[in-house]
């Protein structure tokens, strides 16, 4: 997904706020170092962020790349069948009950590291619409 110019200009200050934390302190400069305490509150939530995913995060992307390598060596017919599949439980689960009564977790999007998720990846790149 391509990112937007505000997305890419945050993405580039917060990379050099982040490399000016790991340089010497005595080394930062007046005008580098208000930087910084201006952008505290961003930056400890990137690193709260940081800390607190690794090395989970890591292991699920590590995880979706060998189920995404196992899972585009299928056939479509066959991705797509996996895919009907997994819909048609959650929309059992829906039917059977009520909403209320299931998890936020439910509604949210799969994790990275799920079938789910890699599966509409690869359908996606594919260019099928399993919907059919």
């Amino acid at each position: 997904m391509a990112q937007s110019p505000s997305e890419i200009e945050k993405k580039t200050r917060l990379k050099e706020l982040w490399m000016l934390l790991f340089g010497n302190p005595i080394n930062l400069t007046d005008p580098e170092i208000e930087r910084l305490l201006e952008s505290e509150k961003e930056l400890r939530t990137i690193l709260h962020f940081t800390y607190s995913g690794f090395p989970h995060q890591i292991e699920r992307v590590k995880k979706h790349h060998a189920k995404k390598k196992e899972l585009s060596e299928l056939p479509t017919e066959k991705l797509v069948e996996m895919k009907c599949a997994i819909e048609e439980n959650r929309l059992a689960v829906l039917r059977s009950t009520n909403e209320e009564e299931l998890s936020d977790s439910f509604f949210e999007a799969p994790p990275i590291d799920s079938n789910e998720h890699i599966l509409n990846e690869i359908l996606k790149e594919r260019g099928v619409d399993w919907r059919k």
